[in-house]
């Protein structure tokens, strides 16, 4: 189903997810965000969501929010 307001959407269930190195995605993130939250939160999301599959050294890599929220260190 097309929302009204974003006519071209693709459906979450038959969108293709985006091969990239964390280094790209948190670049392309932080263009657009406006905080370094933001980029975080962001960036959390569209990998655990499966949106974006890491590859390179990150490859496979989520991230466990639980120790995000602890302020531990991630992947």
């Amino acid at each position: 189903m097309k929302s009204p307001a974003y006519p071209h959407t693709i459906p979450k269930e038959e969108a293709m997810p985006l091969d990239m190195t964390l280094l790209d995605l948190v670049k392309a993130v932080s263009v657009h965000a406006g905080s370094e939250a933001e980029v975080i939160a962001t960036v959390v999301h569209l990998v655990n969501s499966g949106r974006v599959r890491l590859c390179g050294n990150f490859k496979g890599a989520r991230f466990d929010l639980r120790r995000l929220a602890a302020g531990h260190d991630t992947a």
